[in-house]
Parts: C-alpha cells; structure tokens; sequence
C-alpha cells in the first residue's frame, strides 16, 4: 500500500531497537512465508545484542524512516524501515536493512541506504555510492554486505552500489557425531585460549590484541577490535592456533550455545583442524551452528563429514571488489564481519 503521508528519515536511537526488531521479523516472515519457510524463532535475545552492540559503536549509520500516524490514530510516528551500516578499518558493511512489507517498493529501501552509506555528516544525509570518485568515501576502500538469495529486487540494489553478489554462504547446523571430519591440531600446532594470554602478565591484553590484529590485517584486511571485545563478553570463547613457540596461523571462536565463528587462518586447509579446536574446547550444550561461505570449501567437507547439515537457503556474500578474503576466513555471521 502506498504510504498515507511524507515519509521522513531520522538518526536512529537506543529506543527504536524494539520498533526496528519488530520491522525486521515482519519482513523476513512476509518474503519467507512466499517460498513455504516457518516463521522466525520468537528469541530475539543474540541479535537484540548484536544490534545494540553495532548501534554503540557506529551511531552515525543507524538510520531509520517513519510516517505520520493518521490524526485519530494514537501515537507517535509509524517507524516503517531502518538500516544499520558499520565501517570497521575501511570496510563499510550493511548489517541490516529492513522495511514493512506493507510500505515497500515506494523508494524507502534506497533512502535508508544512501543514509546509511553516506553518515549523518554528508550533506542531506546522502546520497552516496561507493567508487572512488565518491566524495563521502573518507577511508573506505571497502563496501560489502550479506543478502538472502530470495530478494532478487533487493539484491539489485545492492548490485548498482557496487556491492556486487559474489559468493553464497552457507548456514551449517547439527551435531556432530563423526569426530575424526573435524580432525585435531596436527603436534607441530598448538591452541591457547584468548584467556590464559590475556591473564599473562600486565602486557597480556595487548599481546593477546596485537596477535589478532596481525591474523585480521592479513586474512581480511582490517582490524576489528571492538568486534572480538564484544564477542568475548557475549560469552563467545577464543582461542589462538600457533606453531609450538613460533608463528602465529589463526583463531577461532565457539560458544557454549554453539555458536561458531569468526574462524580466520594463514592456511585454508588448516580450517577444519580449526573447528575441530572450537567444538573441542567449548562446552557446547545442544547443536552447532556456523556461517560458512561457498570459497571455505575445506571447512564445508569437513562439517558435513562430521553430521552437520545445510540449513535454510544460502545467502549472498556482495562484495565491490573481486578479491575476498572468504577462503580463509568465516564470518561472525551475516550481518557482522
């Protein structure tokens, strides 16, 4: 339905987070629900913290768009879409961009990202698009974000910013009962919780960053600080792959809840042996879940080789640049790098 008035656009604030969370399940139910996919969980609890997490350190690209309720309707504005954006080391990524089923196709979508790619400092809030002629390209040599292979339209839209759909990811979940497809460190490795290095002395903290630090800059070309911070207090737990006393060859998350991920390696064949030290080392309590991109074709053999299975349709990793990092590194998750 066409919107019944001006649709006006605003920073977003911590107290819209209910009002975008409830945009976005009535989106995702409504495309899903096309293709005959079960509505979303009701627990929202993980990507509420995500969101909150990505909204304190980027406030500048929460965006959201509202109508004016009609007069004897009560209430403030109808918050109808929103759009969250993080630039993390010049690497600008949609997280999330969401409008009503019932306002959509009326131009709402663009108006949010142009907000989201541009900042509140670009005069008018936008728009932007990424190329390097872009006058609000201030550092960012990167724009990339996750879609669902269901949003042809959107995906379109996407694609003429230059986020170009590259590369499937996919969700694997299950419970792994085949041990040996996730195989241990070979003896010339060893893993060491993020922990025990950041309990090590004064400068622990530091060594523990400057490690990570120099995997990321490597792997994927940024540093994400914040994000591992974020990650450890969320209850994730990490752990550091090394030659016994010597180079530093990745990391890699897992979580009583299953959760897995980021995973990042110099080695991609090191990926499975690198799950095998997440699931190992974590006391999982019911199934693991990962987001594996179709490039990581190691760490997908091995997960279905242990018992896990593809679960839901693929996503779209979109990407302005050919060269992507994906064959050594899995992701947090689609909205977060």
């Amino acid at each position: 339905m066409r919107p019944s008035g001006p649709v006006t656009y605003r920073p977003g604030r911590d107290a819209d987070l209910t009002a975008c969370l409830a945009v976005w399940r009535s989106a995702v139910d409504e495309y899903q629900g096309r293709i005959n996919q079960p509505p979303l969980p009701e627990e929202t609890g993980p990507l509420r913290r995500h969101v909150a997490h990505m909204i304190a350190t980027d406030p500048d690209r929460f965006w959201v768009a509202e109508i004016a309720r009609p007069d004897d309707v009560a209430g403030g504005p109808w918050l109808v879409g929103f759009s969250i954006a993080t630039v993390r080391d010049g690497l600008w990524y949609l997280a999330l961009l969401f409008v009503l089923p019932e306002v959509q196709g009326y131009g709402i979508g663009a108006a949010l990202l142009d907000r989201a790619q541009a900042g509140r400092d670009a005069p008018g809030g936008g728009p932007a698009v990424p190329g390097p002629d872009n006058p609000f390209d201030t550092g960012i040599h990167t724009w990339g974000m996750a879609t669902d292979t269901a949003q042809p339209i959107s995906n379109g839209l996407y694609a003429r910013r230059g986020m170009v759909p590259r590369l499937p990811i996919w969700r694997l979940a299950g419970e792994p009962h085949r041990w040996g497809a996730v195989p241990m460190l070979p003896a010339s490795l060893e893993a060491i919780a993020f922990d025990a290095i950041a309990a090590n002395g004064h400068g622990g903290p530091r060594r523990l960053a400057d490690a990570v630090d120099e995997i990321d800059r490597e792997v994927i070309g940024i540093t994400h600080q914040t994000d591992h911070e974020f990650l450890r207090r969320d209850g994730r737990s990490g752990f550091l792959v090394r030659e016994r006393g010597g180079r530093i060859l990745g990391y890699a998350y897992g979580s009583p809840t299953g959760r897995i991920g980021p995973v990042a390696t110099l080695d991609p064949e090191l990926l499975p042996a690198l799950l095998g030290v997440a699931i190992r080392q974590t006391p999982i309590l019911g199934m693991v879940g990962i987001w594996v991109p179709g490039s990581a074709d190691s760490a997908i053999r091995a997960l279905l080789d242990a018992g896990l299975h593809f679960d839901r349709f693929p996503g779209l990793l979109c990407w302005s640049r050919p060269d992507m990092p994906f064959a050594r590194y899995l992701p947090i998750n689609l909205a977060m790098v």
